[in-house]
C-alpha cells in the first residue's frame, strides 16, 4: 500500500481534495447563486458574466446590473473568468456553478502545480502532500475557491508560473520562461496583489543572488526582460481601468490602498482584537493548526542556517511582502476576508521550507522514530484541517445570519417572467444597500436603494427609464417614501411586491 501511494501522489491529492470537497458539500455549493458571506462581491462578479451573456460585448466593455454606473460599465480586474462564463453560458445555460465551476478548477491547477514546485525539493510523498493539503483546507482560501471571486485563480496561476520559473532556472529553456510569463501575467492582471506576491518574491531572490555573486546577471537577463513585460501589460491595465471607469462615471470599485495609518488607534485594535484575532480566527485555519505554524516560525528563526538557501529566502520575502501588504490594505481587513487571501502563501511556503529540512535531517537519521512521529503529526493535522474546513463551510452556508439576502430570493426570476417583466425592464429594487445583489436575483437592471439618496431617488430613477418598483420587505409596504408609486400592483409572491411605476 506504501509503495502504491509513493507511485501515485496525484491521485492520492486528488482522493484529498475531493474528500474535502464532499465533506464540504462542494456538489451543492457549486449550484448556490451568491451567497453567505461578501454576498455583495460574488453577486457582481456573476452580474458581470451574465451581462456579457446578455450583450454579447467584448472582454474589454464589461457591466453589471446597476444603472447609478452609465450603463453600468464597471471594471477593475481583467474580466477573463467573467467573459469565459458567458461563453459557456451558450453551451450549458446560465448557471451558477458555471462560474463557481471556473474559479474552482483553477484552484486544483494551482494546488497540482504547487504539489510539482514542491517536488523539486521533497520527493517524499506524504511529505509534499502535507502543505497542500493544508493549504487547499485552509477554511477561508477554500471558500473562495468555490466562489465567484478572482483571488484564488490569481494565487493558483502565480503557483503555475512559479513552477515554470524554476524549470526554467533548472534548464534553460526559453520555452518554459515564456509559459511562466504567461501565467504571470494571468495572474498579475486578475489580481495584481495576491498574482504578484510569489513573482515578487521570486525577483527578490534573484536580486539577492546577483548581489552576492551567486547568480550570474547576464543568465538573469530573460527573466528581468520577462518582468518587464509583465510590468508594462500591468501599467497599461491600470491606466485602461482608470480612463473606463472615469468615463463611465463609476466610483464603486475599490481602488488604491487601505492603509493602517488612515485608521485611530481604536480601530486598529478592533480590527486585531475582534476581527483577526476573533470573528476571522476560525476561518483562517483550525488554532491547533495556527500554533503548529507559529512553532515553525520559531524553527524557521532558530534554524535558519540549515536551512535550503532557496527556500528559506523565498519564504523570508513572502513574509516581508505579506507583512507590507497588510499594512497598505489593513484597513480593508475589518470587513473583508478576501482582502486577506493573499496571506494564505507565507505560510504555505513556511510550512514548505521546514518540512523540506525536516525530511532531509531525519532520513539520515538512524533512528527511525523521527520520521515515523513526524509523518503521524501530519497525517494528524490533514485530518484536522479536513474537518475544520466541513465545519467553516457549513457554518458560512447552512448557518442563519450569515447572508444579507435570502437564497430563495434567487428563484423568482421565473415568476418576474411570468407577469411580463422582460430581461431587459429597467427596475427599482427596495431594499437592497448592495449594487447588485437582488437585482442578480431578478435578472433585470435598475437601481437599488444603495442610492437612494439625495438627487438618486425614487423620481430620479423613474425619470432615467425604471418602469417597476419591486420591494422584498413588507415592512417598506408603509414607507412614505415608495407609498406614492405603488398605485398600480402588478403582483407579488412570497419574497417580492411589484408595481409599474410608468
Amino acid at each position: 500500500m506504501t509503495q502504491w501511494i509513493n507511485n501515485h501522489p496525484r491521485i492520492v491529492l486528488s482522493f484529498l481534495i475531493l474528500l474535502s470537497f464532499c465533506l464540504a458539500d462542494g456538489y451543492h455549493v457549486i449550484n448556490f447563486p451568491p451567497l453567505s458571506i461578501h454576498q455583495w462581491r460574488q453577486s457582481d462578479c456573476f452580474a458581470y458574466a451574465r451581462n456579457y451573456f446578455t450583450k454579447n460585448d467584448g472582454l474589454f466593455r464589461p457591466s453589471f446590473y446597476n444603472l447609478a454606473v452609465k450603463e453600468g460599465r464597471s471594471i477593475s480586474e481583467l474580466p477573463v473568468f467573467y467573459y469565459v462564463a458567458a461563453k459557456l453560458f451558450h453551451l450549458f445555460g446560465v448557471h451558477y456553478w458555471v462560474l463557481r465551476g471556473l474559479t474552482f478548477l483553477s484552484y486544483l491547477l494551482g494546488l497540482y502545480y504547487l504539489f510539482a514546485c514542491i517536488r523539486f525539493w521533497i520527493k517524499d510523498t506524504l511529505a509534499s502532500l502535507f502543505p497542500v493539503i493544508l493549504l487547499a483546507t485552509t477554511p477561508y482560501f477554500y471558500y473562495y475557491a468555490l466562489n465567484f471571486l478572482p483571488n484564488v485563480p490569481a494565487i493558483s496561476f502565480s503557483f503555475c508560473g512559479l513552477y515554470y520559473m524554476l524549470l526554467y532556472e533548472r534548464k534553460a529553456h526559453i520555452k518554459h520562461l515564456i509559459i511562466s510569463t504567461a501565467f504571470f501575467i494571468l495572474s498579475v492582471l486578475i489580481k495584481p496583489t495576491d498574482g504578484g506576491l510569489i513573482l515578487a518574491a521570486y525577483l527578490c531572490v534573484a536580486g539577492k543572488d546577483i548581489l552576492f555573486n551567486k547568480l550570474n546577471f547576464k543568465k538573469f537577463i530573460p527573466v528581468l526582460l520577462s518582468t518587464v513585460i509583465i510590468g508594462i501589460l500591468f501599467l497599461s491595465w491600470v491606466k485602461y481601468v482608470n480612463w473606463y471607469n472615469n468615463s463611465n462615471e463609476n466610483q464603486l470599485n475599490l481602488l488604491g490602498i487601505y492603509p493602517i495609518w488612515d485608521m485611530t488607534r481604536k480601530e486598529i485594535a478592533d480590527t486585531f482584537t475582534l476581527r483577526i484575532a476573533g470573528f476571522w480566527a476560525r476561518i483562517y485555519q483550525d488554532m491547533s493548526i495556527l500554533y503548529f505554524i507559529l512553532i515553525l516560525l520559531v524553527v524557521y528563526i532558530i534554524k535558519w542556517k540549515y536551512l535550503d538557501n532557496f527556500l528559506k529566502f523565498f519564504t523570508l520575502f513572502l513574509l516581508l511582502g505579506g507583512l507590507t501588504y497588510s499594512v497598505l490594505w489593513f484597513k480593508a481587513f475589518a470587513i473583508l476576508d478576501y482582502y486577506q487571501l493573499i496571506n494564505v502563501i507565507p505560510p504555505a511556503f513556511l510550512i514548505i521550507t521546514i518540512t523540506e529540512y525536516f525530511i532531509r535531517t531525519v532520513s539520515v537519521n538512524p533512528r527511525k522514530s523521527l520520521m515515523i512521529t513526524g509523518k503521524f503529526v501530519m497525517i494528524v493535522f490533514i485530518v484536522v484541517s479536513l474537518f475544520h474546513n466541513r465545519d467553516m463551510q457549513h457554518e458560512r452556508y447552512f448557518d442563519k445570519g450569515q447572508t444579507d439576502q435570502p437564497k430563495n430570493l434567487f428563484t423568482t426570476e421565473p415568476y418576474l417572467r411570468q407577469i411580463g417583466i422582460a430581461p431587459e425592464d429597467i427596475v427599482i429594487s427596495i431594499p437592497d444597500l448592495s449594487p447588485n445583489i437582488t437585482l442578480v436575483a431578478f435578472g433585470n437592471p435598475g437601481y437599488t436603494s444603495l442610492f437612494d439618496v439625495d438627487s438618486f431617488t425614487l423620481c430620479h430613477f423613474k425619470n432615467h427609464g425604471a418602469k417597476y418598483l419591486i420591494i422584498n420587505d413588507t415592512s417598506y409596504l408603509h414607507n412614505k417614501l415608495y407609498t406614492p408609486y405603488m398605485n398600480k400592483p402588478v403582483g407579488h409572491n412570497d419574497f417580492i411586491y411589484v408595481f409599474d411605476i410608468r
